[in-house]
């Protein structure tokens, strides 16, 4: 928002670009509610990493929280999304406020069936009562509605503001993860949305 103290810090870019996956913790092979969605930094590992994001709770661990060395996920086989044996998953937002463009009004959910919103898809951003990381019930208000691709990428705020040999910034504990929605990019900027806490 207009306000808040991130507003036109720095953003990096992912040497590698994230993917969203998620641990199969429930009926195997099927997306379902017991299982734990990620934001896996390293799309090369199928595993739970230090670093990955949770886009759900995971016990007492909240939405939006870092993957910690000593974690009990940590280690966990993951499931990409859009294989061929997984839906295919996309940050999308549903414009409620009706005028056909992203604003800070317009809620963002990992939609799972990219078009409308489906029971167990992910609420990234809060919605009338609903937390962010919560899913969507069949009879939620917001299931059925119809969703529209999000614009951006995902980038993060270099905290330390270590570099490699290359010069490319190094994503890591505490740096905070970003969807970073339109121009300039690179910097947070309104209707930018944290994806981490």
């Amino acid at each position: 928002m207009w306000n808040d103290v991130d507003l036109s810090v720095a953003l990096s870019p992912f040497y590698m670009g994230p993917e969203f996956a998620f641990w199969d913790g429930g009926i195997v092979g099927v997306f379902d509610r017991e299982d734990v969605v990620y934001i896996n930094v390293n799309p090369n590992d199928d595993v739970v990493s230090e670093n990955d994001i949770r886009l759900t709770p995971f016990g007492e661990l909240p939405a939006g929280s870092q993957v910690a060395k000593a974690d009990n996920d940590i280690g966990k086989h993951l499931m990409k999304f859009g294989t061929a044996t997984t839906p295919r998953a996309e940050l999308r937002f549903l414009d409620a406020g009706g005028d056909g463009a992203y604003n800070l009004e317009d809620p963002i959910y990992l939609n799972v069936v990219p078009g409308e919103i489906n029971s167990n898809d992910v609420r990234i951003t809060n919605y009338k009562g609903f937390s962010a990381g919560s899913r969507v019930n069949d009879t939620d208000s917001d299931n059925g509605l119809k969703t529209s691709t999000l614009p951006g990428m995902l980038s993060f705020f270099n905290a330390n503001g270590n570099i490699n040999n290359g010069g490319y910034a190094i994503y890591d504990r505490g740096d905070v993860v970003y969807m970073d929605t339109q121009y300039p990019f690179y910097f947070v900027s309104i209707n930018d949305v944290r994806m981490s806490i």
